[in-house]
């Protein structure tokens, strides 16, 4: 039997996004069914509610142009001509929005959005904390080995030739990714900061807690991006070339005259760049830049696109603005590709801190109920990067994607989703779950004990079990 990631995301299908990978983490088995029937997951009013709330964001950063693309190698030079322009946008302005990022897990591309970036930060409590906790986890000697093992067993290196780094030896660098986002004594140097927005109905005052069951997928959502862009910027782990080969595109072929003369003509303006987009592709922003410069009056759009007239260059360019982006003055860039896996005897330390912070941030917005009213703030959450519980839970996720298992639904404990599950009715986890509760109470009347896991505890009228510390799932976009 062929494995969900060969059903479902291997060409010409899309690849592997965020969404894949983290909404698993609500129900399994939910998303398989979700795969199965409709291929990918279908918008639910509360959904198009956030779209929306996400498109009114982004209006207030970017300005929409429509460009008509002609080839693939033009569609894809839009989607990395506007992580350009909203680099460029978060260093001008202080914040962008909806910027496209890829990784590479186990060997596979995966792409995500971005909802914010900003310089302001969410909680200075924790930030100041940052750099302690990183410094109690890089001491530890029970800790770093897990550490070690999340960074250096998962994730690619280039100088591997596409095997996990346990196929060619560990680079030590790779080991201290976490903390290489700690303030720095002699470079204080403003942080950037990554934001999800969340949006919740009104009647839904309530946001869950970083550690309760309901935050868990936004809890990986949130590190898969910081580890994505942090990768992004400090290394190879995905080229133009490994995504020419995913979607069949000539990286060297020269884009077509019509989007050089629709983009180019954009000048110097914060404008964003868009086509009719696949769901998961949602817009960014474009512009033109110079190679690690504010490009000069006479470096228009036009000009910049003619010097990057291909795929592989305009990668090249993007490359160029995530280390001026995101890497303090006087980095050398050439330390931010390392090809050979380094001794393990090497100094503990970071070789090139980023200004990428550790603080995760959700925040919570309700929508508008009608036009006359606008979005209001809820609250927000915000945690440090935690590379072991990144890890593990990806290991074990790329098990099921691989065909390796088999898809698991909820525990006992966490059964008062499926009162809120569009698939109760036709899901076997769920019938195997009754019949163990109704053993568990046949027991409990008899006076005998339970075995298993034990009898879920009652239900509210919200659909929330007694276990689960009362916490409210209505109106939650889980990713």
């Amino acid at each position: 039997m062929r494995s969900p990631l060969e059903r479902f995301r291997t060409p010409p299908r899309k690849a592997l996004s965020v969404t894949d990978l983290v909404s698993p983490a609500w129900c399994e088995l939910q998303y398989w069914y979700t795969l199965t029937k409709f291929g990918r997951k279908r918008p639910t009013p509360a959904m198009k509610q956030g779209t929306v709330v996400h498109k009114e964001l982004e209006d207030q950063v970017h300005t929409t142009v429509p460009v008509e693309v002609m080839t693939k190698e033009d569609g894809w030079a839009l989607r990395i001509w506007n992580v350009i322009q909203g680099l460029r946008t978060l260093r001008v302005s202080g914040m962008t929005r909806e910027l496209e990022v890829w990784g590479n897990v186990d060997g596979e591309i995966v792409m995500g959005i971005i909802d914010q970036l900003s310089y302001e930060c969410p909680d200075e409590e924790l930030e100041e904390s940052a750099e302690a906790s990183y410094a109690d986890l890089r001491t530890s000697k029970a800790l770093l080995p897990e550490y070690q093992t999340s960074i250096t067993e998962f994730f690619l290196s280039p100088a591997g030739g596409g095997r996990k780094l346990s196929d060619i030896g560990v680079a030590k660098h790779e080991r201290d990714m976490a903390y290489s986002m700690t303030r720095s004594p002699e470079t204080p140097l403003r942080k950037i900061y990554i934001t999800d927005i969340k949006t919740r109905g009104r009647s839904s005052r309530s946001i869950p807690s970083v550690n309760s069951v309901g935050f868990r997928p936004t809890h990986l959502q949130l590190q898969l991006y910081y580890h994505f862009l942090t990768r992004l910027v400090t290394t190879d782990d995905v080229t133009i070339d490994a995504i020419a080969t995913r979607y069949k595109l000539e990286a060297d072929k020269p884009f077509s005259d019509s989007f050089i003369a629709q983009v180019g003509s954009l000048n110097e303006q914060f404008f964003d760049a868009s086509e009719d987009p696949d769901a998961d592709y949602l817009p960014s922003s474009s512009g033109a830049e110079s190679e690690g410069e504010f490009p000069s009056s006479s470096q228009d759009s036009m000009t910049i696109l003619l010097e990057h007239n291909s795929l592989s260059r305009l990668w090249k360019l993007m490359k160029s603005q995530h280390r001026l982006t995101f890497l303090p003055p006087n980095t050398n860039p050439s330390t931010t590709t390392h090809s050979q896996p380094r001794d393990d005897a090497q100094e503990d330390t970071p070789p090139f801190p980023t200004l990428l912070s550790p603080v995760l941030t959700a925040t919570y917005i309700a929508p508008p109920s009608s036009p006359d009213e606008s979005m209001q703030y809820i609250g927000s959450r915000s945690f440090l990067f935690n590379p072991s519980s990144l890890y593990s839970y990806l290991t074990d996720e790329m098990h099921w994607w691989r065909g390796h298992r088999q898809p698991r639904g909820v525990p006992i404990m966490e059964a008062w989703k499926c009162r809120i599950c569009e698939f109760q009715e036709e899901c076997t986890w769920r019938r195997e779950m009754e019949g163990k509760m109704a053993v568990n109470k046949r027991r409990k009347r008899g006076g005998g004990k339970a075995n298993g896991e034990g009898p879920m505890g009652p239900v509210d009228g919200n659909g929330n079990a007694d276990n689960e510390g009362g916490e409210d799932v209505s109106g939650q976009s889980v990713v």
